[in-house]
């Protein structure tokens, strides 16, 4: 049907081979969880060259006879104005998108369409800006609640009638086996982080391979599951909680760090617009750095940054760099490549404790 590129978030993209069913069953997944119909309304500025454009918006409203509205590229100045005008009553946004918009200043057209959009959907996003969602846009249901991804999509949902636990990422549905295991490939018990792998129930539901590369495909099939490369928690009722990709879950001195969490901490702070938690080799081992990009005008330093920061995260996760930025790295979708920031290390302009003397109390 079509080759979508990954993000290349983690390393070199790769182009996944999808097939018509593949894509189709994504739009049923949605249809299954979501009340769309003919008079449905999905806005997204997603590119095509990504699925969840294609899929979740575009086959799914087919499916339905509703309709979508597409806006060439995402702007938080004309937001609402297309918003009104497309008459949108289901959003589809990414990442930080989420975050400028709930972040921006006052919109007249804002308040004139409040309550039209019904959902908002989109990943991360952390509780505290879809309560601003909810708050001060009027809408009813914010965020995605499922798991998956380019290789196998929606591997976990949850129905919009179902009230799950904050942060969840859904439950194992019909389509996929989900499991968690360890760095051998064992099965880790209820409550604990392991690697999610996943494996179809049915043919032609996740991508045929990788294009032109065997050897990859392969590679990421090791003992006849697919390995995400993520790291995930089940609680005890079967919701899956996302704790971070594997290559950014960071081990400090003994202590493992989730760099998702930190950010969703950082997030909270007023000056942060958003920010990018990753590892950073220093002398012997690997120290955590936090890449913040601030709010226009603020004034807030990186030590006075990590004075806020020494009461809200255990003392071993308080990081040891900080580094203000205009923007951060990202993909054509917008997702933040940590990997270019690891590899560029503590630049001329990150600032470090240690060496200023900041005293950490440890608690």
């Amino acid at each position: 049907c079509m080759l979508v590129v990954t993000g290349g978030t983690a390393g070199p993209a790769k182009g996944c081979m999808i097939s018509h069913n593949y894509a189709c069953n994504i739009a049923r997944q949605v249809l299954k969880r979501e009340d769309r119909n003919e008079k449905t309304i999905n806005w997204t500025p997603l590119p095509f060259f990504h699925m969840n454009a294609v899929a979740g918006s575009i086959l799914s409203c087919m499916m339905v006879g509703g309709r979508v509205a597409v806006f060439p590229r995402f702007s938080v100045s004309k937001f609402w104005d297309d918003i009104e005008r497309s008459g949108a009553t289901i959003v589809n946004l990414l990442g930080s998108m989420l975050t400028f918009i709930a972040n921006a200043p006052e919109s007249e057209a804002a308040k004139r369409v409040y309550g039209q959009v019904f959902a908002v959907r989109g990943s991360p996003f952390p509780p505290a800006i879809q309560q601003i969602w909810k708050e001060r846009f009027g809408v009813k249901i914010t965020g995605s609640f499922n798991y998956g991804f380019t290789e196998a999509a929606r591997v976990t949902t949850l129905p919009d009638d179902i009230q799950g636990p904050p942060g969840n990422a859904g439950r194992i549905n019909e389509d996929f086996d989900v499991r968690l295991v360890d760095d051998d490939d064992n099965e880790v018990p209820a409550g604990e982080p392991g690697e999610i792998i996943v494996r179809p129930r049915h043919p032609d539901i996740m991508f045929s391979g990788y294009w032109n590369r065997p050897e990859d495909t392969l590679k990421i099939f090791k003992n006849m599951w697919l390995h995400t490369g993520d790291i995930g928690r089940f609680d005890e009722d079967g919701f899956l909680f996302f704790v971070d990709r594997k290559k950014d879950y960071l081990r400090r001195r003994g202590e493992n760090i989730s760099s998702f969490e930190l950010e969703n901490t950082f997030k909270k702070h007023p000056d942060v617009r958003d920010v990018a938690v990753h590892a950073v080799f220093a002398e012997t081992e690997d120290e955590v750095k936090a890449t913040i990009v601030l709010k226009e005008d603020s004034t807030v330093t990186a030590e006075e940054m990590c004075g806020w920061c020494v009461d809200k995260v255990p003392y071993f996760a308080v990081p040891r760099f900080f580094e203000f930025r205009e923007d951060l790295p990202r993909n054509p979708v917008g997702r933040v490549l940590k990997y270019q920031l690891r590899d560029e290390g503590c630049t001329a302009t990150t600032w470090d404790r240690e060496k200023e003397g900041f005293e950490l109390a440890r608690r």
